[in-house]
Parts: C-alpha cells; sequence; structure tokens
C-alpha cells in the first residue's frame, strides 16, 4: 500500500511501486514473475544449503562456543557463520565431507590429540598438554558427533594443561560390545571428534578433528 509524506508517495500502488530519488518521485512497474530456474546446479546449492542448515543444528553445542568470538568480530551470529565456513564442505556425491567442518575459528596456538578410545561406554581423549605459546589455563574442548543418529554431545571443558577429557556416551551410541562404538552414515564409520581451545577473553583456535573407528 501507497504510503504518502508530504508531497510524495512511497510503496506499493496498484502493479507500480511508488519511490523517491534524489527528490523526485518515481515509480516502476511490478515484476510480472520472479525468477525460480530449477538448474541441476541451483537445485545442488539448495540440498547442500539444507543439509548444512541441519548440521548448525546438530552441532549447535560445539559452534555456539567455537565461534562465538569470530561472531563478534563479524557482527553475526555462530550459525549463519557455520553455514558460511563449511558451505564447501561435500563429497563429490553429495554427502558431508565431515573431516572438513569448521565448529571453531581462531588465532589460539592448537594441540595435537594423541589418542582417543572408548571403554565401558566413556570417551577418553589424550592431548599434547605442551603450551606452544598459549597459555596453560586455555580450556581444550571436545564435541563428540554421531553422524548415524544426528546427535553430537559436548565433554566438560578441561584446562590445556591436564592433557586429557573424557565424556560418558549415551547407551544408543554403543555397540553390543561395550568396548566399541558403531555408528554406520553414507560411508563415515565411528564418532568424529571435534576439539578447540578456548583462551583468553574467549579467543578459540581453529578446529582439530580426528575420527575414531572401530
Amino acid at each position: 500500500m501507497a504510503r504518502k509524506q508530504g508531497d510524495s508517495e512511497s510503496g506499493k500502488l496498484g502493479n507500480k511501486i511508488l519511490y523517491t530519488w534524489h527528490g523526485r518521485q518515481c515509480e516502476r512497474s511490478m515484476p510480472t514473475h520472479v525468477a525460480n530456474p530449477q538448474t541441476e546446479a541451483q537445485q545442488s546449492h539448495r540440498s547442500n544449503f539444507a543439509l548444512i542448515s541441519k548440521l548448525s543444528s546438530y552441532m549447535k553445542d560445539a559452534h555456539l562456543v567455537g565461534l562465538h568470538w569470530l561472531s563478534i568480530r563479524e557482527h553475526n551470529s555462530t550459525y549463519a557463520l557455520f553455514k558460511h565456513l563449511n558451505k564447501d564442505c561435500f563429497t563429490p556425491d553429495g554427502d558431508i565431507n565431515l573431516p572438513r567442518i569448521i565448529v571453531s575459528k581462531g588465532s589460539v596456538p592448537l594441540v595435537a590429540i594423541t589418542a582417543a578410545k572408548v571403554e565401558h561406554g566413556v570417551l577418553t581423549v589424550t592431548f599434547d598438554s605442551r603450551h606452544y605459546g598459549g597459555e596453560p589455563t586455555d580450556e581444550f574442548y571436545l564435541f563428540v558427533y554421531c553422524p548415524a543418529l544426528c546427535a553430537g554431545r559436548l565433554a566438560t571443558p578441561v584446562p590445556r594443561a591436564d592433557g586429557l577429557v573424557t565424556a560418558v556416551l549415551p547407551d544408543e551410541w554403543l555397540h553390543t560390545d561395550p568396548t566399541a562404538a558403531t555408528f554406520p552414515h553414507s560411508g563415515n564409520q565411528g564418532l568424529h571428534l571435534y576439539a578447540f581451545l578456548r583462551g583468553k577473553k574467549g579467543r578459540t583456535s581453529d578446529t582439530i578433528y580426528i575420527a575414531l573407528q572401530n
């Protein structure tokens, strides 16, 4: 509906749109149709965007922390950043390339994961506790993702100096053998582990990834 402001009008009036440009009253016709080409490339892009949008909700416990500092700098939400950073993380078959997923991004020095295993329903991950320019009080965050169930769990963070973090896994994540985990999904077997460090003022490291296979 058109609105009058002084001597000019703006808004929709019939099949026309009224607006002011450089102090002059102008109008343009409404488009007769909206372009929506159903090309193979566009359909693939829409499908990929839908997959990443779903994954952002499954991994929210990780990126809400891991991308928080960057979201403040970029004046954006962590959901939007997650989707932007991972928009090209796909295999040639259109599946999500889980090893390439980014849940954290920053300048805090990384550490290496040295071992990971599941025993009696408990995941234990050890990592290099040396500082490498970081701080011993930096916290190590571990997010465990189960693609078959589209579910994730964020372990309680520990200081970098500890060198070890544990997480109790839900029963439904475990194989009949209590010492093993199995999660078949589009060729991805086992648990997918995403870790990062969080230091002063909420700054974080880049993502540290490993897959825990059967």
